[in-house]
């Protein structure tokens, strides 16, 4: 049995190759940032809203709990 390559290695023989499955055409990156591109900036703003703090390594804030409860889940 050989060995298998690494994901990095795979990556470059699928360039070498001409295989673009694994990888993003230019006109998917650019409809990717139109899309997002004014939520980020919406939460750079001083009215953006703030993540609830929690207690590291606990489930969460307890906002997030209440709304799982009061979605029925």
């Amino acid at each position: 049995v050989g060995r298998l390559p690494d994901a990095y290695e795979k990556l470059i023989h699928d360039v070498i190759q001409g295989e673009s499955h694994n990888f993003v055409r230019a006109d998917e990156v650019e409809e990717g940032w139109r899309i997002f591109e004014p939520l980020l900036q919406s939460l750079e703003t001083p009215s953006a809203p703030h993540p609830f703090p929690y207690a590291q390594g606990t489930r969460g804030p307890p906002e997030a709990d209440e709304l799982i409860n009061g979605t029925g889940y």
